[in-house]
Order: structure tokens, then sequence, then C-alpha cells
């Protein structure tokens, strides 16, 4: 650590000697007073800013929020507002120079500080995964803690992670539920039967044959269910059939999938009417969450009794496409594809109403025992296999697990505490096995394992922060980029003392970044800062979008999450997130934007810079359904999106008496576009919505679940607009390339504002500004690569020290554990 913390020191050292100068106004009192007074008065205080109130050179650090937000909106053109008279071009340019040039003089007048990190109880996400890495087993106990509170945007912050008498509960119960699953392996539980109804949904032709779904998956006859499977087990699956199809037509064929992998087993039903009938699976499936699927193999059938394609290589493959009724075949699809045969779908003959009336899981049955492998060689560090440990097992398996436990080396008082309830529970006549299972139980209610608490240290004079210690570098690095405990790798590097130094550090977090735990990183902060873990909670009209199921919200989710990931671990530019050429698609979501040459379940990367959508975040429909309403888009939602999350620029709330849009007259009276204009000629709206909306309308090609659309009801989408900097546009493409181009320090400063908020456990300060600022610095010359943004982040005074005055908890966590 010393080359690392030598330059950090030399940096606090010259800030506290440099003597800072005098503020100076930087001409834009004057400026302001000048052509923003009309609006920004003591009647009117539009954006709640009054400049006459705004006194003096000292005004630009007292209040430098506000003159941070001017100079914001000088510089994207936002303000003064379309309409008003406008400055020249060259004052505006001196004002922006001076402001800047003040907000540095204030930075270098900054002393560094690490802040202030109370310590950090492990919220949900990070507890399972500790417990799965200590353990060995998957069970997810913290599922059923109360929710986490966030804080800054994310459910990791120190200060928001209160202790409560009902967690108290949980942690007893959720510590031996861990044990004795680890140690005896699953408890038998008694088989049940959970029922899901289907949705009903009209049938819906594919526009020709070349579209047609060999795996059913897509259709809308296809039904879907979410199904949490308690243990490893076998399970029934029973699904009860309704709908009618056409007489004298082939045996119908279903098939059930698990996660979109078919079972091998499928039935061929009879007969015409469907009602009531019932086709029941049976399969082994391993605890967790599964995406269970029914959907019919031979949907439709009766093709064109004349072959109008090119003339094939083997005219002997003719006769299956000439029969005029049968199923269509694997091989009839391969030829209309070789051949490029587009057939015309009222020449199909759709199976009328099929579908599915419920799936009902049942079990478990022939339910996994005993403790996992896996679990044992975790625990019995001593290597005995159980039933065979002696008395001297005891002490090194609860010295191992209590170091592992609380990511440090502990002393020899702390393994002796834990020992004694090994030690009582033989006395009182139990085995080894619960002996064991009683102390480790102890260790995961003790705060060092609930908490990540760091050794006070004491500064050097003069100095307001300390270093972390290698071991708690460790915990910090690995609950940033893994949410879950140090490694060994990590804990040894940490034992070496070599964690600290640069060039170790770096190839850690370069190991980090590549090892498929940072898709941790993915879910949690990703699925918090770009809010598309709120995709599972969304409720779209169904009457409205009959397409959208759980299959396809899945698929949504599942796509951002994957080229999230590629960016993470392929080390690519952040600035992909505004636009990139690519996405990862599967069947069932290429064939909901309209894109060819995709088959089957598996997700695969696909190039997208030829199609109308392209790529990007906001052309992934996950983004683009949470910025809507259950029932129509919202340009306001989706600018505020954009805004909030990619532009750090989030609008003020709407002032209080706007008058809301009338939903009636959405897509009846005229388009939804044209409904917000009528509505942005209030003034008291015009102000916000001249930046909101145009972003928003850039976006209305894409309906509220994200498909595109030419048409707005009964009318045509306008998606032009005019940005505040007067940048014209018209559709998303356009839109995403100015934003790459003016927005991309925009964007820089968002990502490493919330990535370094993330990785800290708590908000930012005016003393984080050097950091912060010294962070975006760094992109531009490496590419603005993922791995930079991290290390830059792992390698700054507030990641790597903490502050001197730093309790290990507060009073209040204290009391409650003592309790």
């Amino acid at each position: 650590m010393l080359g690392r913390l030598h330059v950090l020191f030399a940096v606090a050292a010259v800030a506290v000697v440099c003597i800072p100068t005098p503020a100076e106004d930087p001409g834009a009192l004057p400026f302001v007073r000048k052509n923003c007074a009309t609006c920004h008065n003591s009647a009117l205080a539009s954006g709640n800013v009054d400049f006459g109130a705004l006194q003096g050179a000292k005004t630009f650090e007292e209040n430098r929020g506000v003159w941070e937000r001017v100079l914001s909106k000088l510089k994207t053109g936002a303000m003064p507002p379309p309409g008003l008279h406008k400055p020249p071009a060259p004052e505006i340019e001196a004002v922006t120079r001076g402001l800047e040039a003040e907000f540095a003089r204030q930075d270098r007048a900054i002393q560094p500080d690490a802040g202030l990190v109370t310590a950090r109880r492990l919220n949900r996400t990070e507890y399972n995964h500790t417990v799965r890495d200590l353990l060995g087993v998957d069970l997810r106990p913290a599922d059923d803690f109360p929710q986490d509170a966030s804080a800054y945007g994310f459910d990791n912050i120190s200060d928001a992670l209160r202790l409560s008498p009902a967690l108290l509960e949980k942690y007893m119960d959720a510590a031996e539920r861990s044990v004795r699953r680890a140690l005896f392996g699953p408890e038998l539980i008694k088989p049940s039967m959970t029922h899901y109804p289907s949705p009903v949904r009209l049938p819906k032709l594919p526009k020709s044959l070349m579209e047609y779904d060999l795996t059913g998956l897509s259709a809308q006859s296809s039904s879907h269910a979410v199904h949490r499977f308690p243990v490893d087990a076998e399970y029934s699956f029973r699904v009860v059939l309704n709908g009618h199809r056409p007489n004298q037509s082939m045996p119908l064929r279903i098939a059930f999938w698990i996660d979109a992998k078919r079972l091998d087993q499928t039935f061929d039903v009879e007969g015409s009417d469907l009602e009531g009938q019932i086709e029941e699976w049976r399969a082994r499936v391993t605890a967790g969450e599964h995406l269970l699927s029914v959907s019919y193999l031979n949907e439709y059938h009766g093709l064109p009794a004349k072959y109008n394609g090119p003339e094939p290589a083997d005219p002997s493959k003719l006769p299956s496409l000439g029969s005029a009724r049968g199923k269509l075949s694997e091989q009839d699809i391969e030829l209309l594809r070789k051949y490029g045969t587009k057939v015309k779908t009222d020449r199909i003959e759709v199976r009328v109403d099929n579908r599915t009336e419920s799936i009902d899981v049942g079990g478990p049955f022939q339910q996994a025992t005993g403790p996992s492998a896996e679990s044992l060689r975790r625990i019995f560090v001593c290597g005995h296999a159980p039933g065979h440990h002696t008395a001297a097992c005891a002490r090194p398996i609860v010295a191992k697990f209590v170091e592992r436990a609380f990511r440090r080396p502990v002393r020899r008082e702390e393994i002796d505490s834990f020992l004694s309830f090994y030690t009582l529970a033989r006395k009182q006549g139990d085995s080894f096995e619960e002996g064991i299972a009683t102390a480790l139980e102890a260790v995961l209610v003790s705060p060092n394992f609930l908490f990540r608490i760091e050794q006070n240290r004491s500064a050097v004079a003069g100095r307001t922060s300390v270093p972390v210690g290698d071991y708690e570098l460790a915990s910090r690095l690995s609950y940033f980029l893994w949410s879950t405990m140090p490694d060994d790798e990590l804990l040894r590097l940490a034992g070496e003392h070599r964690l600290s130094q640069p060039a170790v550090l770096a190839a850690q977090v370069t190991r980090m970044l590549r090892d498929a735990r940072s898709n941790a990183l993915v879910e949690n902060f990703g699925g918090q800062w770009l809010q598309f873990q709120n995709i599972d909670v969304v409720k779209p009209d169904l009457e409205r979008f009959t397409d959208f199921d759980e299959y396809l919200r899945r698929s949504m989710r599942r796509e951002t999450e994957l080229f999230f990931q590629n960016i993470v671990r392929q080390d690519r530019s952040v600035l992909e997130f505004l636009d990139a050429d690519y996405t990862f698609l599967n069947e069932r979501l290429a064939r909901f934007y309209g894109v060819g040459g995709v088959t089957g379940a598996e997700f695969r990367r696909v190039d997208m810079s030829k199609t109308e959508r392209g790529g990007g975040l906001l052309a992934q429909a996950s983004i683009l359904t949470l910025s809507s309403y259950t029932t129509r888009t919202s340009p306001v939602l989706r600018g505020r999106w954009i805004l909030e999350n990619l532009l750090n620029d989030p609008p003020p709330p709407p002032p209080p008496g706007v008058p809301i849009l009338d939903e009636a007259k959405v897509g009846q009276s005229g388009s939804l576009r044209q409904q917000m204009e009528d509505h942005r000629k209030n003034p008291a709206c015009a102000v916000c919505h001249n930046k909101l909306d145009p972003l928003g309308f850039g976006l209305e090609n894409f309906n509220a679940i994200g498909a595109w659309r030419n048409e707005d009801g009964k009318f045509p989408v306008d998606t032009g607009g005019v940005l505040p900097s007067g940048r014209a546009f018209r559709g998303p493409v356009e839109l995403k390339a100015i934003l790459l181009k003016e927005g991309r320090d925009a964007f820089t400063r968002e990502i490493s504002e919330k990535l370094l908020i993330y990785a800290l456990g708590r908000g930012l300060e005016r003393y984080d500004r050097p950091a912060l600022a010294a962070i975006e610095a760094s992109l531009p010359s490496h590419n603005y690569r993922f791995s930079q943004l991290v290390l830059e982040i792992v390698n700054s005074l507030p990641f790597q020290m903490r502050s001197a005055h730093e309790g290990t908890l507060t009073s209040a966590k204290a009391g409650a554990l003592s309790q």
C-alpha cells in the first residue's frame, strides 16, 4: 500500500498547506441580473431561485448548488428558455469559463477527507451471497428479511441500513436454517400443490410461415409461470387445457419447458374440444426460482396446395409442401427459409383458441437428502468425514469458520468464546456435528459477521484520515464488485500485505471483473442505477398489450443484464450504454423487436446497426417499459429517466396545481404528442417540459412495452424534436447519436458519481469532489473502459482510507445488538 498511500498523503499535505485565493465574482452576478431576473426574482422565483437574494463573491461558495445549475443550463442551452432574449455567445462563454474557474478554485482549497462511513450491515443480497460462499448452500435466507431501506438510489448505504427487533429475530432463524442445511441437508418438506391460472389471449397469426416459431414459446397460446422450488427434488407439472381446434386435424403436440429448456417428453392430444383435458410431466428440478412454460409445437397447419417459389434443388421434398392438410414440419420451414417463399397467412389454417387453463406444480417428491459434499468440505477443514471426527477437530473447524465469517484474522479469545458453545452442547450429550452446529450458529449472529466493522486507527498529526487495513481493503473490494465476502486469493494477498500494492490491486480488479461473480455488480448496482430490476413488478395492461407475458418480461430483463455484463466482463467503453451497435436477444425478444435470423430460446449477441431501433439502453424494452404507464407511453417519464440516470440532471418536481393530462383524449382527438404540446402551453409547465419532452418524443416509436410502432392510435408518430442546445433530431437513432456526442461528459459524471456512491456505501460530500473529478478525468485517455472507472474508484482516497473519527458501531446499532 505504501506506493499509493504516499501519493494520497502527499496530495493531502499539499491541500493542508495551500493558502486558498480569495473568491472573486466570475462575472456571473451581473449577467444573471441582466438576463435572468425576469423569471428568477423575489416575486416569481422560478425554480426556487431568486438571483436578487444572492449577493457578493461568497455566494458562489455558499450557494454553489445554485450556481452549478446555472453553469449546467448555460452549457446545454437550456437557459434562457426559447422565446426569451438570448445573450450573445461570447458573453455566455465568458460566464461559463468564469464559473468553472471559480469551482476549480474552491475544489483546490478542499482538504481531502475519506468521509464518515458507519459500520455497514450486510444488506439482504450481501447476506445471501455471503452465506452461500461461507457454507456452500444457496438457501437465500435473507429473502425473508424486512426490505432494506434505500438512500442515494441504493440499498447498501450504511446510514440507511437500520436494525429492528423483527430483523434480529430473523437473524436467529436464518443462522439456524443455514447451518443445519449445510451440516445435515434440507429438512423433508411435505408435498403440496401450487396453482397458476393462465391469462386468456386471442390467437395471433404470423405474418408469414417464415416467421413460424418452432418452439411455440412466442405464440399467444403459450403459457408461463415463475415458481420458486424449495429443494432439489422431483416435481409434477399438471397442465389443464382449454379451447378448440379444427375437426379432422392432426394431433396437437404439447411441450413443457423449464427455463426455456424443453423436457424430452411431449404429448399428442386428439379431438376438437380441448376443454378439461389434462397432461402431466415429472422432472427433477434444482432449488431456486425457475420459469415454467407450456407451448404447442404444431400450432399452424394446412399448407398452400401450390408451391410458387424457385425450383428446389431436390424436387422430392415438394410433396410435404404440396399437401392440402397436415402439420407444418421443420422440413417445411427449412425449405421456405432456403428458397425465400412468402406464404400469406390467410392460406394457413389456425387451431382456434388453443390455450392452457392453468399450470399446477406439485411436490417435492424424492427430495435430495443429506448435506452436499461442498458444504462439508468448507466446514470440516480437518479433512475427516462425518462420524470420524475427534475432539481435536473442533478447534480448527471453529477457528477457520470464524476467520472466514469475520473476514479477518481472529484472536484466540474470540475462538474460545465460540468454541464454548460446542463444549456446552457436547456436555449436554449432543453429537459432534450438533456441537459444531451450535458454535457456527453463534458466529452467524455475531456483529462481526452481520456488520463490516473496520478497526479504529490513530491518524498522523494534522491529518483526518487513515489507511484501511489489508483485510478491510479486501472486504471493500469484494463487496463492491461481488456483493459477497473475499475469496481465498484476496484473503491470502491481504495476509501477505500485498493487496494494497498498486500492481497487485490492479490485477485483482481485472480478475474480479472477469469472474462470473461480477454479475452481482450488474444485478445490484446496475439494477438499481438503471432501475431495470423494476421490470419484475411492472404490470402493463394485458388487454392493450397482448404480447406481454412472463417469458417476455424475463427476456427483457435478461437482455439488459447480458448487455451490462458484456460491458463489465469484456471491458467495453461505458459510452456503449448510450449507444451501441449490438444487443443480446433470444427468439422471443427478436420476434418482438422485428429482428430476423434469431431462432431458439438461447440468447446471443445480435448486430443492431442496420435496424431502425439501433442499440444501447434506450432501445431496450426493459427500460422503455419501466419508463411508461401501464396503458400508454410517457414522454415525461422517459425524459425524466434519461435526465436522472444518464445525464446527471434530475428535473425538479412539478409545481403544485399543474393540471394532469386528459387520458380520454390520448390517441382519440389527437396523438399523445399533440396532447403534450397543448399541455406545455401552460407557462408553469413549459420550463421543465421544454427539456423533458423532446427526449421522450424521440422514443415515441416505441410503445409502452418497447415494441416498434409508426402510429399512436389513429395518428402517425412524430419523433422529431429540438434539444435546449438547439440540436434537432428525428427518431431514436439520431437522438442517441446526439446524446453520445453532447452528453458524454454529463454521462461520465453520472456513472462515476453513482458507482462511487455504491462503492463507498454513503452519499458524496463536498470533500469528495477532487476524487470524483480525478475519476472522471481519467476516462477519456483510457477509451472510457469500464475497468478504468472501477480502478480509479478503488485507488481513490475515500476507498482506500477512512476517517480517523469513525466509530465501530453507531450507538443505535450497538444497543439493538446487545438486547
